[in-house]
């Protein structure tokens, strides 16, 4: 945001071309311009929705539907009772001393072997 530019992911718009000049573009433009002109703000608050169905005239939904398993990675962890496979940015976070508690045992997670081996 502070550099005022925007990266999207080639292979998404490959597959999703309507639906990223339809959604993903005004989405993202609007993150930039919420940036600008009020600062840091809730990523998808008030602010956030206004500029999408005011300038854009899109619905000011958070989330996409596109299937992302073949552009994505994920990392196994396990807490006491189930394992869970975390996406690189939860891992990565995890990297640099956040910690991801099991919402069933309450046990922190942790690697497995497998994900030590992928560091």
């Amino acid at each position: 945001m502070q550099q005022n530019r925007l990266n999207f992911h080639p292979i998404l718009y490959k597959e999703n071309t309507r639906a990223f000049l339809d959604d993903v573009v005004p989405h993202e433009v609007s993150h930039l311009l919420t940036w600008i002109l009020f600062g840091k703000v809730q990523p998808h608050g008030k602010e956030w929705q206004s500029i999408m169905i005011h300038v854009f005239g899109r619905k000011p939904d958070p989330t996409h539907q596109f299937d992302i398993k073949g552009v994505t990675r994920s990392f196994h962890y396990r807490c006491e009772c189930d394992s869970y496979a975390l996406s690189t940015r939860r891992h990565n976070n995890i990297l640099r001393g956040a910690q991801y508690k099991c919402r069933k045992c309450s046990a922190p997670l942790r690697m497995t072997k497998e994900a030590e081996a992928e560091r």
